[in-house]
């Protein structure tokens, strides 16, 4: 693979960018999640607007994750009486993300007329799992906008008082399928002030599209460098994945909390299906597994 190639393959890359201005008063993150918000749109099998509303979350989970540590994580979901009746992404700051989307049962007889009505009246929460810390720390508000965008800038104005601009893009093929993804988030630090949050503000009210910026080659870091209103420096680069930590021997382990008489209740029965909500992944138990399951049940039990 010659250099040119390298670039390429570089470019075409889902990516987080991290940055920090250089006087110190803001710091944001880019992200492009193109393949990772189209790898869950069809492991899902999603229509339009549950792929649109999941592949914004998923920005944002990514986005939030750039500011933790290690394997600490972050969930961002929207829950509503809507069409769309509950959106969920999770990712860590290694770059793994994943997602899952909830539709209502007559999500299908439900008109749609603005982004809006998909979610309905609702809540929006984010959840983050960090070190040092037995709970996870969890802040919700009602949900405002219902396009996630605007619903995380609200968010951390009001739960965690921090000015924060908010811009998720996603855009879609002719056959439904998504193309771009992405997003750009921009937080006030300590040292800012109102004159200066307003000129971050101006300069994004601007911005149409991330996506554009994508389809012309660009990465997050280049998409932000034509953003952003100051100089900045780069603290922290990261590839973005779908990624599921599932497995059947997880599933296998978790069964075992079910008790010896539901584990024997599922072989009679042939409930032998497993699946993954977050990747929808599908794993069978088979003959064997059962019997280890009841052996091991049944040798605690004496």
């Amino acid at each position: 693979m010659n250099k040119a190639q390298l670039e390429k393959l570089y470019r075409e890359r889902d990516r987080a960018v991290r940055v920090l201005s250089n006087d110190g008063k803001f710091r944001a993150v880019g992200i492009k999640n193109s393949i990772s918000a189209l790898t869950a749109q069809k492991r899902h099998n999603l229509p339009y607007i549950a792929a649109f509303l999941l592949a914004r979350s998923m920005s944002a989970a990514s986005s939030l994750a750039m500011f933790m540590k290690g394997d600490e994580r972050i969930i961002v979901e929207a829950e509503g009486n809507g069409p769309v009746s509950h959106v969920v992404a999770e990712a860590i700051q290694v770059g793994e993300v994943r997602g899952f989307v909830y539709l209502a049962k007559d999500a299908g007889e439900r008109k749609i007329e603005g982004i809006s009505d998909a979610l309905g009246l609702g809540l929006f929460k984010v959840t983050r799992y960090v070190y040092n810390s037995n709970e996870p720390v969890q802040g919700v508000i009602p949900l405002q906008g219902g396009d996630i965008a605007s619903d995380l800038s609200y968010y951390y104005h009001q739960s965690e008082q921090i000015p924060t601009a908010v811009i998720l893009d996603v855009t879609f093929d002719e056959n439904g399928w998504i193309m771009q993804s992405g997003g750009l988030l921009v937080q006030a630090m300590p040292g800012a002030n109102e004159e200066d949050n307003q000129k971050i503000y101006d300069a994004l009210i601007n911005v149409s599209s991330i996506a554009e910026y994508f389809d012309k080659g660009l990465t997050p870091l280049d998409m932000m460098k034509e953003v952003l209103p100051f100089e900045f420096e780069l603290v922290k680069s990261s590839q973005i994945d779908f990624f599921c930590r599932c497995s059947k021997e997880n599933f296998l382990s978790k069964l075992k909390t079910l008790g010896l008489e539901e584990i024997q209740d599922m072989q009679k029965v042939g409930d032998n299906e497993l699946n993954c909500h977050y990747c929808n992944e599908t794993y069978t138990i088979e003959e064997d597994d059962f019997s280890n399951l009841i052996a091991e049940l049944q040798a605690k039990q004496n």
